[in-house]
């Protein structure tokens, strides 16, 4: 026991340090979502409400950040923070979950290892909830499951409000949660002797406490655009999953346009978007596509879950070997707890659009898929005591490489990337500052790691006016945009050079030296815009 104490001081202190590390070196790595969490929080800690609340957004990751800036940290600081923090619960709810289905000792050390792991990387791959609604998660589920073993209510009181804060983390966890929780009650019913009224009693007692803490946004959200909503997100994902005759993306990255006032960019709330929303009951065409999309999705999501755990592929295996065999039925009812919530997640997202990119739409799996790994390897272990058998060791080993290859394989793949677009981005916005060339930005500029135009909009608090996805010298003249960020090298930039209506901005931000800049971005200004700007308004 000792010895393991201090396994779990090490643990937790190497965490704390490698997150403070990892920190400080994606220091400026930024996301899109980013700039939109950070953005929002800073409303909220400047008392501006309207821009604040978004059906878009769910706002507790937002709501994290706002007292630390309330404070005068800085945005990317911040942002840092609430991802360590968020961390912090995924490693909590992750060993919560293993906890809750009864993993030997043995088990839940490696688990938590290897969970810490993930957590390192994944907290500066994004600044996004989906690290913070995995934890909430896997707690949820932890106090769902002890509840059916207590006689009183308090495990199902805290349940139904650890699911309403993961809603409050992420939108996709309301309909989550009312499957999941549905789900364990019908298990109950068939799986184990229970007394039918007091499983009633603890289904509305958690049902009640998800209400009483996903209401009032529900209500918030829902008298700001003027009808039932508990997400715009699911809608536009939808819509972006449409048949190709229509432009489907998102229209802050395919438009140029002005934001709301006080914003940034359109993407802090794109509720109110010109989408092209569709329905695959608008005609048979539709229907077909809608079912080839869900087909796709099945099959990125199966390889999105490989790519968290490849060990989970030999679960389905195994239980066919037990079921044929007849025995080993109380871990078949292990894996029926253990699928719902991954089974859910998996549905909710077929309709929807998911890119291969999009891992961190599944780290609410992670805990879980290491779960069913262990019980296939416990089903064939002499004992099932939870210490492997000589012979089934290497299923020990298999179950550690599952995660780890995957791991290994996306940081050599990645490289670099999530924080090579907010490098250059805060060093352009640096330059940008002590030139005095500060004003209304377009252009994307993408690099590996994503939209640094956008992220220098962000790091110098200017409206980002948008991009298109072809954008030529005359558009980006109209698009009333002072300052334009591209890619060096690339056409457009020769483009730029040869039309008159453009200045390069290389001399003011590099200096006179013959040099080209190593910079992979190129900022032009748009000749005569201070002008127009202060002599005419431009219209939107």
């Amino acid at each position: 026991m000792p010895n393991r104490k201090c396994l779990w001081w090490v643990l937790v202190g190497g965490y704390l340090v490698g997150l403070a590390l990892l920190g400080v070196y994606f220091r400026h790595a930024l996301n899109t979502d980013a700039a939109a969490y950070v953005r929002i929080a800073s409303y909220y800690a400047a008392g501006k409400v309207d821009l604040a609340v978004s059906g878009y957004w769910a706002p507790l990751l937002s709501w994290l950040m706002a007292p630390l800036l309330k404070v005068g940290l800085p945005e990317l600081a911040v942002g840092r923070l609430a991802m360590g923090f968020s961390a912090l619960v995924f490693l909590a709810g992750s060993i919560a979950a293993y906890r809750a289905f009864k993993l030997p000792v043995m088990w839940v050390d490696t688990g938590a290892i290897l969970t810490a792991a993930c957590g390192l990387y994944w907290s500066v791959r994004f600044i996004t909830p989906d690290l913070l609604l995995s934890g909430l998660i896997g707690i949820a589920v932890y106090c769902l499951i002890k509840g059916e073993s207590s006689p009183g209510l308090w495990n199902e009181l805290a349940a139904g409000i650890v699911w309403g804060l993961a809603y409050l983390a992420k939108s996709i966890a309301l309909p989550l949660a009312i499957l999941t929780i549905l789900s364990f009650s019908g298990l109950a019913l068939l799986t184990k002797s229970v007394d039918r009224a007091a499983l009633l009693r603890k289904f509305t007692t958690t049902v009640l406490a998800f209400g009483l803490v996903v209401g009032p946004w529900i209500t918030v959200i829902s008298l700001k655009y003027g009808r039932p909503t508990f997400s715009t997100a699911a809608r536009i994902s939808h819509a972006l999953t449409g048949p190709g005759d229509l432009e489907r993306y998102h229209p802050f990255a395919r438009t140029f346009h002005r934001p709301e006032p006080g914003r940034v960019t359109s993407w802090e709330d794109p509720s109110n978007m010109a989408y092209h929303y569709w329905s695959p009951f608008q005609s048979s065409a539709y229907a077909t596509h809608q079912v080839r999309v869900v087909l796709r999705n099945l099959l990125l999501c199966l390889l999105l879950l490989t790519s968290l755990n490849c060990a989970w592929l030999m679960v389905p295996i195994d239980i066919l070997r037990a079921k044929r065999g007849g025995n080993c039925q109380h871990a078949n009812n292990a894996y029926l707890w253990v699928f719902t919530m991954p089974f859910w997640l998996v549905c909710l997202y077929l309709p929807a659009s998911i890119m291969v990119t999009e891992q961190r739409f599944f780290y609410p799996t992670f805990a879980f898929l290491f779960v069913m790994v262990v019980l296939s390897t416990m089903s064939r272990s002499e004992g099932g005591g939870g210490k492997a058998a000589p012979s089934e060791k290497w299923r020990w080993w298999l179950a550690v490489i599952g995660v780890t290859a995957p791991l290994i394989a996306t940081v050599i793949v990645l490289g670099r990337s999530p924080k090579y677009a907010g490098d250059c981005a805060a060093d352009l916005a640096n330059r940008m500052r002590r030139a005095d060339l500060v004003g209304p930005l377009a252009g994307s500029g993408l690099l590996p790691g994503g939209r640094a135009g956008l992220y220098v909009a962000f790091l110098l608090n200017q409206p980002w006016y948008g991009d298109e996805l072809q954008p030529t010298p005359a558009s980006l003249k109209a698009s009333g945009a002072q300052f334009i960020v591209i890619v060096r090298k690339s056409e457009l930039a020769t483009a730029l050079d040869r039309d008159p209506h453009f200045l390069d901005c290389d001399k003011r931000l590099f200096g006179m030296s013959s040099t080209e800049p190593e910079s992979p971005l190129k900022l032009y200004e748009v000749r005569g815009w201070r002008e127009v700007a202060e002599g005419q308004p431009i219209r939107h």
